[in-house]
């Protein structure tokens, strides 16, 4: 057994001070006040946190790298070289995102998804995320999409049954845009396997997205970001995807909180809209997140530009994805948004956790939870982490 000490505890609804965890066998058995626990404690081996906050691990839902290493090509060297350096930044939990771009890819990601739980010192894996190959329009597809070639006019029940057949049950999460000839039926398909579906990279009205709703879909990717809002038809102003997500409390947003992305203004527009528990929080990172890289890069074949602590499309028209982790989503939340911390903390793991199903495992220091915890300073820098108990070489000192 473990006991956590000296430590404010990052709860889902406050920061309790001057707490305590005790951990054994990989599980949390009881936090609360230091006191409180110390007697219980016995003679546990004793964690001094230093003051510091102890944090459940963050759980990342949509990323597409880390380490200079990509999720979207199936090598196992690569995927373990993000895994490891998103761990470094905290994220416990982690759903690897790929494209979608062929059978014996989605094959491939799905072989690699498999070996991961046999490997030790690696964060959590429920599955993938598929983002595409299903978006549509010029602007939805702009960006990476372009370089790509991501857009795609409808959406075949031989092509979504024959990738998900491939991936051999990895797929958590597939993404669509609902206006799409087949995205009601694909919808239905999600919904019938267990998979979670998402809409983006979108130019759908209001009631398309209602409709999408009732189909099975029930989470928007990275909100505000490729997406519609308001247009007018006729002199009339419709609503988009982007006011859906906002005003419909059924549905789980995303949002990239990498300090680039989307304003404070923007950020505190969702929270006010949606709460503390809807929202969360996601780096969507290309393969350069948490390195130091600047200036041209390569990235799947593309060139893109790093500056201003972001990628960019080598034009700066728009952004190539974010080289955020998820410790500067849970940073920008608390210093720039001026967000509550434990409210930033719950959007970075007890509302993913949820999402994917795993609400009281994952997320949250709750007896019961798997012991995956974090602990940083007043500055949202990791210094420990922890994975069912473990802790982790790879984990920032």
């Amino acid at each position: 057994m473990r006991f956590f000490r000296s430590c404010d505890l990052i709860l889902p609804d406050r920061i309790l001070k001057d707490g305590g965890l005790l951990e054994d066998n990989g599980k949390i058995v009881c936090v609360g006040k230091r006191e409180e626990l110390e007697l219980a404690a016995g003679s546990a081996e004793v964690v001094e946190c230093g003051g510091n906050y102890l944090s459940p691990g963050f759980i990342d839902v949509h990323t597409h790298g880390g380490g200079g290493a990509s999720f979207m090509e199936p090598s196992w060297e690569q995927y373990q070289t993000a895994l490891h350096t998103h761990l470094d930044h905290g994220t416990t939990t982690i759903v690897p995102t790929s494209l979608a771009r062929s059978i014996d890819e989605a094959a491939a990601m799905a072989d690699i998804w498999k070996k991961i739980s046999k490997t030790p010192g690696l964060p959590f894996v429920p599955g993938l995320f598929f983002e595409g190959p299903y978006t549509s329009s010029n602007q939805a597809a702009k960006g990476v999409g372009v370089g790509l070639k991501l857009k795609k006019n409808e959406i075949k029940e031989s092509d979504y049954k024959a990738l998900w057949e491939a991936a051999d049950g990895s797929i958590v999460r597939w993404m669509a845009a609902p206006e799409l000839e087949g995205a009601m039926e694909f919808g239905r398909f999600l919904r019938e396997k267990g998979i979670i579906g998402c809409m983006g990279h979108s130019m759908a009205d209001y009631e398309t997205v209602l409709e999408a709703k009732r189909n099975g879909y029930s989470c928007v990717i990275h909100l505000f970001t490729t997406m519609s809002t308001v247009t007018r038809k006729y002199g009339f102003r419709h609503g988009g995807l982007t006011e859906a997500g906002l005003l419909c409390d059924d549905l789980d947003v995303e949002l990239i909180c990498d300090g680039c992305h989307l304003p404070p203004e923007l950020i505190q527009l969702a929270v006010k809209c949606k709460g503390y528990d809807k929202i969360m929080l996601i780096s969507d990172s290309g393969p350069f997140a948490g390195t130091d890289l600047t200036g041209e890069q390569e990235m799947l074949g593309m060139k893109i530009i790093i500056e201003d602590g972001v990628a960019k499309m080598p034009d700066r028209s728009c952004f190539a994805g974010s080289i955020a982790c998820a410790d500067t989503l849970v940073r920008t939340c608390y210093r720039e948004a001026e967000l509550p911390l434990w409210a930033a903390v719950r959007m970075a793991a007890k509302n993913p956790a949820r999402h994917l199903g795993l609400q009281g495992k994952k997320g949250e220091l709750t007896a019961g939870a798997d012991a995956d915890l974090i602990i940083f300073d007043d500055q949202i820098m990791v210094k420990s982490v922890y994975v069912g108990g473990i802790k982790i070489k790879g984990g920032k000192h």
